[in-house]
């Protein structure tokens, strides 16, 4: 399960944080209040890279499940960016390497 976790918030970095996808991002933001909405929530990124990742994994047995680890994952995703954000503007601002 940790390293299901781990997969849904990496790729939940890959697709919402990192700089090579923000202009994809920016564009999306532009067409639809859904995806300026969806864009702009680490919960409700969390929660679908969550549900995503746990489809690849695991047949659904039991929606309790499925939706556990959904919510599991968005609270993770919410607290890290929060716990992160700031050490990577600074890691960027010490290293000259843009990230996000």
């Amino acid at each position: 399960m940790a390293a299901e976790l781990l997969a849904a918030l990496s790729i939940r970095f890959f697709l919402f944080d990192f700089i090579l996808f923000k202009p994809v991002r920016e564009r999306l933001k532009k067409v639809h209040y859904f995806f300026r909405k969806l864009l702009g929530c680490p919960f409700c990124q969390g929660f679908w890279c969550g549900l995503f990742i746990y489809l690849l994994n695991h047949p659904i047995e039991s929606w309790i499940a499925f939706l556990q680890f959904g919510f599991i994952s968005a609270i993770l995703s919410l607290s890290w960016s929060i716990a992160a954000y700031p050490l990577l503007k600074r890691y960027e601002e010490n290293h000259d390497i843009p990230l996000t």
